[in-house]
């Protein structure tokens, strides 16, 4: 089953994860972290959406190419983590014209994390990753 814990984060990222948080958070916008390391399987099913499964694509990433799927001694170490803005009640703010999304975005590369919203195709605000 994917994991959410920041235990399951490459270290360097863990440290990153936390900084992001509390610089969010030190802008008034709250993070829930839903997504750190999954499995190459796991991987595979998302990558099938909007191909072979129904849905919209959600990744370019087969299992064991994305960076969610980093280990290190055979222990998770995902080298990306999704996340996203929550309202006051800890509900997830999905609506990408919020403001809080570029915040996050914001905080994210003043860390020298990659985020996802920049990328050319399939744009991916929810995800931050591990420059190298």
């Amino acid at each position: 089953m994917a994991s959410r814990s920041l235990a399951d984060l490459h270290p360097r990222l863990r440290t990153l994860a936390a900084q992001f948080v509390d610089r969010c958070a030190a802008r008034g916008v709250r993070v829930l972290i839903y997504m750190t390391y999954r499995s190459a399987a796991e991987q595979d099913a998302l990558y099938a959406k909007g191909r072979t499964a129904p849905g919209p694509r959600v990744t370019n990433a087969r299992g064991g190419q994305s960076k969610h799927n980093a280990t290190v001694d055979g222990q998770p170490a995902a080298r990306a983590f999704d996340c996203c803005p929550t309202d006051d009640a800890g509900r997830p703010i999905w609506a990408g014209e919020h403001p809080h999304w570029k915040i996050m975005a914001e905080a994210g590369k003043s860390l020298g994390l990659v985020w996802g919203g920049d990328w050319k195709t399939l744009k991916d605000k929810p995800h931050f990753e591990l420059a190298d």
